[in-house]
């Protein structure tokens, strides 16, 4: 457990040092922090790699699993210079959102998976909502492609390492506010909506790949 994350964060930091990197939606996080507001950034699991290189020394707070490879996962995030909490719905679920609730609301932005830890893959779990609901916060989308990846296809979440060289597409969608107060049905409304702007934003970086990768 001590050698796997190092071995893991040198890996990645060494991939990063030769990709060419293209930022898309950076003006949603200027509008947010002229405006003095929160966020949580809302990513799919299978870009934890990328998130953990991309994001790193952000000081965020980041919701993780509670298994094995959480652990691997949460070490790999703090050696890149942001914290964990570790929890999830089969374990320590609540004491986890509440902590994560504790640490945005004073100032810290979250980074949250609503996928995992388990899938299915693309599909939005409530606890984002949740977290966002209780602070303020904002739900930001953001999904990272490469024009040439590793694909791990055993994985449930068909996890994705950009190769070496790669140009990468970060995409930073339009930031979501939740309401104070949702009935059942609005909470509902809240979930499907906001799976569908993560999945929109899933495929405009897709396109913008596509497009780098048919420009070469």
């Amino acid at each position: 457990m001590f050698v796997v994350p190092r071995i893991i964060r040198l890996l990645i930091l060494s991939l990063g040092f030769t990709y060419k990197k293209t930022w898309v939606g950076l003006e949603n996080l200027d509008e947010l922090n002229r405006n003095d507001q929160n966020w949580i950034y809302a990513t799919w699991h299978n870009n934890i790699l990328m998130d953990a290189l991309l994001l790193k020394k952000q000081n965020l707070i980041s919701l993780v699993s509670a298994s094995t490879d959480g652990r691997i996962a949460a070490r790999v995030l703090e050696l890149m210079g942001n914290q964990t909490v570790s929890g999830s719905s089969s374990r320590d679920g609540t004491k986890a959102l509440l902590t994560m609730i504790k640490h945005i609301k004073s100032g810290q932005k979250g980074a949250i998976t609503p996928d995992g830890p388990r899938g299915p893959r693309y599909k939005l779990q409530e606890g984002i909502i949740y977290i966002a609901q209780k602070t303020g916060a904002a739900m930001v989308p953001i999904h990272i492609e490469a024009t040439r990846q590793w694909i791990f296809e055993k994985s449930w979440d068909k996890h994705k390492l950009p190769k070496p060289f790669a140009s990468v597409v970060i995409s930073v969608g339009t930031p979501y506010r939740v309401p104070q107060k949702l009935s059942k049905e609005e909470l509902e409304k809240v979930k499907i909506e906001f799976e569908s702007k993560m999945l929109e934003n899933v495929d405009h970086t897709i396109q913008i790949k596509d497009n780098i990768k048919g420009n070469r």
